[in-house]
Order: C-alpha cells, then sequence, then structure tokens
C-alpha cells in the first residue's frame, strides 16, 4: 500500500524543514484532481490518471499508483475508469501515512 522507503527517501531529498509542506501540497493537487473527476466522471482522461499516478508515485502511495495505472488504461482502452478504486487508493495511503505526518489530519 505504502512504500514507506520512498517517503523516506522524499524526506531526505527535499529536507525534514520542507518535507510536510511538499507532502501537503502533492496531497493537495490530489484531492483537486480527484474531486473534479468524480464530480463530472464523464469528463476523465488518461492524463489525469497520469498526472494522479506520479504524484501518487512521489509518496510512495503504491495501491493508488496501480489504480490509476488501471484508470489510464482503462482511458485508453475507451471504457470507464474505476475513479472510486484512485480515491479509495488515496483514502488508504493517507490513512496509513497519518500517524507518520500529523499535518494531514488538519489539512
Amino acid at each position: 500500500m505504502i512504500d514507506l522507503d520512498r517517503l523516506t527517501a522524499l524526506r531526505a531529498d527535499i529536507g525534514e524543514d520542507d518535507f510536510a509542506e511538499v507532502v501537503l501540497l502533492f496531497v493537495s493537487e490530489i484531492e483537486e484532481r480527484l474531486a473534479a473527476l468524480q464530480a463530472d466522471p464523464a469528463s476523465a482522461r488518461a492524463d489525469d490518471f497520469h498526472f494522479l499516478r506520479g504524484s501518487a508515485a512521489n509518496l510512495g502511495f503504491t495501491g493508488m499508483v496501480a489504480a490509476c495505472h488501471a484508470a489510464e488504461a482503462a482511458c485508453l482502452a475507451g471504457t470507464p475508469p474505476d475513479i472510486a478504486a484512485v480515491a479509495q487508493g488515496f483514502a488508504a495511503a493517507l490513512a496509513a501515512v497519518a500517524p507518520d505526518l500529523p499535518g494531514l489530519a488538519a489539512a
């Protein structure tokens, strides 16, 4: 579900002082894109899920990465993507990292 090594590497790369801010930025961008997709599922395009997959990968949200990959492939195949699976992957990832990132609860 979570690649803690990736999350630790991100923390090391950007530094402890900026880590929470960067994670909150990624989370905010993911939330915004997911909300738009949930509000208008017919507008979903492969590049939406490509964007989400990249953001999730940067945070080590492996379960969400897999759901985004499947949704992106569905769009490219002309079938409806499973937006709910992507949202569930995101929620599960947030729940898993929340104890290590107290600022997420306030976001």
